[in-house]
Formats: C-alpha cells, structure tokens, sequence
C-alpha cells in the first residue's frame, strides 16, 4: 500500500511540476498563467495532450518541439522530476521513516501534509525565477501563506493608507539600471547589457538608481508602523486590563472551549509564523539599508519566508533564516572569485535550508531545546 502511494504521489508531483512550469514561465514576464493553452514558444503550434505528459513527454520527444524540431529547455523535466521527488520524498520522510514525531499517521496529519507539499512546491517556483531572473513572483507566496493561514481575506492597515495615498510603494520611483554619474558618458560593461538583455534590474538597490535606499526603507517603515503600533497596544490591553485578558484566555483554553480554542490556536499560530517569518528578513532588509546605503535583501525574500512561517509555524523559518547563509556562502564565494559578483539570489538558499530544517525539524529541535531552556530560566530570574 506504501508503494501504491509512494507512486501516486510521485505521479501527481509531476502533475503539478508540469504546472509550476507554466508559472515559472510566465508569471514573471506578465502573462496569463490560463490563455492561451500549452504552446511552443518558437512555433507557437499548441502542444497535443499526448505530447504533455509530464516526464514522459520530454524524454519520448528528446527535448524537442514535434513540428519545428526546436529545442525545449531541460528545465521543464527538471521542475517536474524535482517536484515530485518533494511529494514523494516529503510522504516518505514524515510516514515511513518517522523523522517527525508530529506526523503522527497520514490519515491525521494530511492536512499539514498538503500544506507543506504545497508550500515546498512553491518554493521551488520561486527559487527557479529568482535564479534566472533574480526575482519572486509575489503571487506563489501569496497562495502558499493564503494555505497557511487558512483564514478569511486580511488586509493590513498599512494597505488601506497605501491605496489612500498616505504613503508611496518601496522604491517606486526606481529605473531599471543605474543612472549615468559623468555626464551620460559612463560605458556599459559586457556584464551590464547581459543583465539588460535577460530583463534583469540590479540586485542591490544604490543611489545611482535615482533614489535613496535609506530614505525608501524609512517609508517601509512607515508602512509597518500601524501594525507594530496595534500589536503593541494589543499585547497592553491584555496585560493591563485584566477582564479582556482573562476572557481571551478563556476562549483559548481548550477546557472552557473545546469547540472554539483549536480554530483559535491554529489560526493564530499559523498568523504569528506569517509575521515572525517577515519581520525577520524584513527587520535585516531594513537595518541592512540603512546601514549601507543600498538594498540590503529583496521584498521577495520577506514574502518567502513569511509564506514559510504562515505553512509552518514560526520555529521553522527562525532556523532557516540562520541556516540559509551557510549554503548560500559558497556559492557567493564562487561567484565573487569566478564573476566578480557579490550579490546572489537569496531564495534559493531560504528556500534549501527551509527544507532541511523541515525534514530535521526534531534533530534542530533537540539541538536547541538547551538553548531555550536556559533563555527561560534566565527571563525567570
């Protein structure tokens, strides 16, 4: 029976891979992820659905389209082999070999499952457009922490001043490559008009985009003030007013309220994991700029990460955002010897140390468990 699932599973993974190539595709070049149909880009002939078979279909065509011969990148028999090696893979590491104690059985936990599944699928969209493009689309992040959550349509107090004018987007007045400091005489490196010709921006935001970077993420911060203000009077007005306090206890108190407390503590459990998972890359996006004067880390990585928490809770992407940086590490040193880069895509490496913290979630548990102890012991004192 194990095998039975193993093999569905694998099999819809590629499904969905087949999918998550449409998306990698075409969401960030702005194009309908529905009309038109399946199609060759070179030829533009749609594609039969024989000849859509995920896996299947590229190995039997050898890469290349029926009626114009051209070549189809082995990219999309990449996404689809990785993706269902994660629904595969993520069955076999939570019910068979038990390597998390709270997957407790498959017909209890599928709900996480599917979530997690999702989620890691997710990131693995994102992680192949911000490798070829060096950016995230927004919206695979959003559906992913939309899963997480579980809940009705929120919209932050800092969206409503945002549509109201109060305050601008986050480098809005940017131009897509930097701006000429002598005169209009500054040559554009072999590098330069590569990056211009694949419709990439610059990584690292400076003022020679013709903006401030400091000045920009002081407006982001204006846009987190209203939320940092209500959570703090909140957490106030349970402390200090004790009948509020005592009756929010109570709705959370599975005891008093069997019916209500786990709806209550799912949802809020997964909303504290979206916020934890976002302030994180976004406290460092802002401390990062302001302390050197460009764009420390993408928009992007904060809404990867928030989506991560909002999946997983928060003690996930908390370890993952330490992780991350020692995979990433390497690859930023070959490219900085090699290409004489020093900015990578960071989602990748998010992502990467997101699943390994995932898979080993009770051995980084176990590693730190001592660690909380003794910071509780101390806050005690």
């Amino acid at each position: 029976m194990e095998v039975f699932w193993l093999i569905m599973l694998f099999a819809l993974g590629a499904c969905v891979g087949s999918f998550l190539n449409v998306l990698i595709y075409r969401l960030p070049r702005g194009q309908s992820i529905v009309f038109p149909g399946s199609h060759c880009p070179s030829c533009g002939r749609p594609i039969r659905w024989y000849d859509n078979v995920p896996i299947l279909s590229w190995l039997v065509l050898r890469g290349r389209c029926r009626f114009c011969k051209c070549p189809i990148s082995p990219r999309y028999i990449i996404i689809e082999i990785s993706a269902a090696v994660l629904v595969a893979g993520l069955y076999a590491c939570y019910f068979l070999l038990d390597m998390r104690d709270d997957a407790r059985g498959f017909t209890e936990s599928w709900p996480m499952f599917v979530a997690h599944a999702a989620l890691l699928c997710g990131l693995l969209a994102c992680s192949a457009v911000d490798i070829e493009m060096w950016i995230i689309p927004l919206e695979i992040m959003w559906v992913c922490s939309v899963i997480g959550i579980a809940s009705a349509t929120f919209r932050p107090v800092g969206v409503l001043l945002l549509r109201a004018g109060f305050i601008q987007p986050s480098f809005l007045d940017i131009s897509d490559s930097p701006a000429p400091t002598d005169g209009g005489t500054k040559k554009t490196t072999s590098a330069e008009k590569g990056e211009k010709a694949k419709g990439r921006r610059s990584v690292a935001i400076t003022a020679e985009h013709g903006v401030s970077p400091r000045k920009e993420v002081l407006r982001e911060l204006l846009f987190l003030a209203p939320a940092i203000i209500l959570a703090v009077a909140a957490g106030i007005v349970l402390h200090y007013i004790h009948a509020i306090g005592d009756t929010w206890r109570s709705l959370l108190s599975a005891r008093e309220h069997p019916r209500v407390a786990p709806y209550l503590l799912g949802c809020g459990s997964a909303v504290f994991g979206y916020l934890i998972g976002g302030t994180l890359v976004w406290g460092m996006r802002i401390l990062g700029t302001l302390g050197f004067g460009k764009e420390a880390m993408g928009l992007g990585d904060v809404h990867i990460l928030a989506a991560i928490g909002a999946v997983t809770g928060w003690i996930i992407p908390s370890v993952a955002f330490f992780v991350a940086p020692f995979f990433g590490l390497l690859w930023a040193l070959y490219l900085w010897l090699a290409r004489n880069q020093r900015e990578l895509p960071y989602g990748p490496w998010l992502a990467l140390a997101s699943l390994v913290v995932m898979i080993f979630y009770d051995a980084f548990v176990g590693l730190l468990e001592p660690y909380a102890r003794s910071v509780s012991f101390l806050c005690a004192k």
